[in-house]
């Protein structure tokens, strides 16, 4: 399963992000905030709509806490991720 930046939008499978590099993600629980491609740098060629929908990401990201299965099945149930 995959887990979404909410900085830029690339989708990271679960067992990388909690495994095989934990420290390059910048996280806070289930919301990552920066992930190796974008390091925290927003995206300027992202248009406003996407921007949008990354925004509302982080948010439900948050309402999930520590839970990163969770909110990963959640984006799948949802079909918010490839």
């Amino acid at each position: 399963m995959d887990v979404i930046c909410t900085c830029c939008g690339e989708p990271w499978d679960i067992y990388h992000v909690l495994h095989e590099e934990p420290q390059a993600f910048d996280r806070a629980g289930a919301l990552i905030k920066a992930c190796p491609c974008c390091r925290g740098r927003r995206r300027d060629d992202l248009n406003r709509r996407t921007r949008s929908q990354l925004d509302a990401l982080a948010e439900a990201a948050r309402l999930f806490g520590d839970d990163l299965d969770g909110f990963a099945a959640f984006l799948e149930d949802m079909s918010l991720t490839y």
